[in-house]
């Protein structure tokens, strides 16, 4: 059995929950074609994280998120 303290306790309801969701604008360039796109991109903590972008891209454009060695990001930025 574990024992919390009072002062345990206030810490806890003083904290903020992390938001549920981050959104991001991505700027990003596939290979082999030219110009670049933009994409809005929404991660979830604890699921996934900055690193995916590339395969949640890849993933979007061709059904595989293994592809994400032809997306190319140049700019990501919080929405």
């Amino acid at each position: 059995m574990t024992i919390r303290s009072r002062e345990n306790r206030q810490d806890q309801r003083d904290q903020v929950p992390p938001p549920e969701r981050y959104g991001y604008l991505v700027t990003y360039a596939v290979r082999g074609e030219p110009g670049v796109r933009r994409a809005e991109v929404t991660l979830l903590p604890g699921y996934s994280q900055e690193d995916d972008i590339p395969r949640i891209l890849a993933a979007r454009l061709t059904g595989r998120p293994a592809d994400e060695a032809s997306i190319t990001v140049l700019d990501v930025r919080p929405i």
